[in-house]
């Protein structure tokens, strides 16, 4: 049965790739005002639980709205063989969740409004008559902010309250611009990946009204650099040198892969042999190396770095599995020949 939940949730899409990064912005702004992840332990959960009824109700409503368009495009749909009773009962419980963080959270206007504002934005991109996927550059903004923008900042929000902190405004503005930087850049390569399809089903998302060249300038040439420029910021916030080493070894393995296997880096243009930039980096190794930066200082936060690899230890896997066959192997070969020589 929890395969089956999982399936109809589509929990393997954005469990790794979307929770990882989001929570990483609850533990930098641990870091920033020099608080433990773990004394926040509480602020950290709610962050988690909060963020799964909102996904999940993505994920449902994508499918329930899809249907036509998925039917006409030949893509398997997980709500199309579904009852109308099963997809309401799906969306009554995931808005059930949802509305009981508002509960929670009554006291806070701004977690309210951002919590709230992720909710509406899919809303919008998703339910006709307003389907903003389908209405060109809004689709593409809507997703950014529904699926990246404003549950980031929610996890920022959450950090703040939850230490009793005030908001720093730089940091929560950087934050924004990151998250809504990557949401685009994002939201274009996924409708570049799906634009033949889309536009079979006669679908008409930003990707398909225009040359697929005119998307993926908008994701190289104003998305990438504003996420690019926030991440300075958020870098130099933090006042840590392990987020940059954690981005030299993600370069060091950016280029083992283009040199080794052939791959091709991208922005937000999917091309053979392809991987996109940065997402190791954003969602393994940033909070990664925030969580050890903490434990320098807090090493109780050694237990929360232990929980976070256990909770996304698939992803933290692959890059490990490739960082063994890019670099791993070499340095051993390496070695051995320098031990063989002088032996």
């Amino acid at each position: 049965m929890g395969e089956r939940a999982t399936a109809v949730l589509r929990a393997g899409e954005w469990w790794d790739y979307k929770l990882a990064p989001i929570l990483t912005f609850f533990y930098g702004t641990a870091l920033l005002i020099g608080v433990g992840v773990g004394a926040l332990w509480a602020g950290a959960l709610l962050l988690l639980l909060a963020l799964l009824p909102g996904a999940a109700y993505v994920s449902i409503i994508n499918d329930i709205t899809d249907i036509a368009d998925d039917r006409a495009a030949g893509k398997r749909n997980r709500m199309a063989d579904k009852s109308a009773a099963f997809r309401g009962a799906a969306l009554m419980l995931t808005l059930s969740g949802g509305a009981l963080f508002f509960w929670l959270w009554r006291g806070e206007p701004l977690l309210l409004l951002c919590y709230g504002a992720a909710w509406i934005a899919f809303t919008l991109y998703s339910v006709p008559p307003v389907r903003l996927k389908t209405r060109g550059l809004a689709g593409v903004v809507a997703d950014a902010c529904g699926a990246h923008l404003f549950p980031t900042l929610v996890a920022v929000a959450l950090a703040f309250a939850t230490a009793r902190h005030a908001v720093d405004l730089v940091w929560f503005g950087a934050a924004a611009a990151w998250s809504l930087g990557y949401g685009l850049r994002g939201n274009l390569w996924h409708q570049l990946l799906d634009r033949d399809a889309d536009l079979a089903a006669g679908v008409r998302t930003f990707a398909g009204r225009h040359p697929p060249r005119v998307a993926a300038r908008l994701g190289t040439w104003f998305a990438f650099p504003l996420e690019a420029a926030a991440l300075a910021i958020l870098i130099w916030k933090m006042a840590s040198p392990l987020p940059l080493v954690a981005l030299a070894v993600h370069l060091c393995l950016s280029y083992r892969r283009v040199r080794l296997w052939q791959m091709r880096p991208v922005i937000a243009d999917p091309k053979p042999g392809f991987f996109i930039f940065l997402h190791e980096y954003y969602d393994v190794l940033l909070p990664f190396s925030l969580l050890v930066a903490s434990a320098l200082v807090h090493p109780g936060d050694l237990l929360v770095l232990a929980m976070h690899l256990l909770l996304f230890h698939r992803r933290a896997r692959n890059v490990a599995e490739d960082a063994w066959k890019l670099v791993g192997k070499s340095v051993k070969m390496h070695v051995g020949r320098r031990l063989f020589g002088s032996g």
